[in-house]
């Protein structure tokens, strides 16, 4: 079974409130992303992180925060926008944290579980908090909030196939899990994962000082410079803010 979304509806669902678009001339202030005009509040968001932590949107006000929707069995375009928050990361130096945050949402909670993102996430160096929730319809909201298409089916076939409290399942049900091509592989945790891709829309949200969403970028394929160009532009912004100018 397929689960990727066609791409024309991932094209059609970057659904994100407000008006998007690219700087002109007339601009007050001009990103390399696409900019909202006017921002939009973040929605604010209670989850968990790989350190079993709880984060929040909120508690980062004051600061310029980075957020991702990524899941780490992506096969391509995820890993490499996790490695372009990487770069961004690094080159934020001393920034990273006193004046920056980032913050990457799952939206395959079925499998990102805080103990598979915290090995995930150590094995790459990746020390900014990756969040999910065990409540899956919590994550569903979020990404509606957001403006995040996702694929819903790896998380509406686990309600269906749990409905029941059977503790396990017959050999019928396992033969059609296999049909289906949805079989179990080990993952890198040492823990049975099943084998999907999850098709959503990839947006990376750059969020000011106030939790207004301010920029995005949209897939993967995007300038680790220009973003910080983007990133340093509302740091600047923020700066002039508080001396009153």
């Amino acid at each position: 079974m397929n689960r990727l979304l066609p791409a024309v509806l991932l094209a059609t669902m970057l659904l994100l409130p407000g008006c998007l678009h690219e700087g002109d001339g007339h601009d007050t202030q001009k990103f390399n992303g696409l900019d909202y005009n006017p921002p939009i509040t973040a929605p604010d968001f209670t989850l968990t992180n790989q350190h079993n932590t709880t984060t929040t949107l909120s508690e980062h006000s004051g600061k310029v925060v980075v957020v991702a929707f990524t899941y780490t069995h992506c096969p391509d375009v995820c890993l490499a926008v996790e490695a372009n928050l990487y770069s961004v990361m690094t080159e934020l130096g001393p920034d990273y944290g006193s004046d920056v945050e980032i913050i990457s949402i799952s939206i395959d909670p079925m499998r990102d579980t805080p103990e598979h993102l915290l090995n995930w996430t150590t094995e790459r160096g990746y020390t900014w908090p990756h969040v999910t929730s065990e409540d899956h319809m919590v994550m569903m909201g979020l990404w509606n909030d957001w403006g995040i298409a996702v694929d819903n089916d790896h998380i509406n076939s686990d309600h269906s196939d749990h409905g029941d409290n059977n503790t396990s399942q017959n050999a019928t049900s396992e033969e059609e899990h296999h049909e289906e091509g949805e079989h179990e592989n080990e993952g890198q945790d040492g823990e049975a994962a099943e084998i999907y891709e999850v098709g959503h829309s990839t947006v990376t949200f750059i969020i000011d000082d106030d939790g207004m969403k301010r920029v995005a970028w949209v897939g993967s394929d995007w300038s680790v410079h220009g973003f910080l160009e983007d990133v340093y532009t509302l740091m600047g912004e923020d700066e002039q803010t508080s001396h009153g100018h």
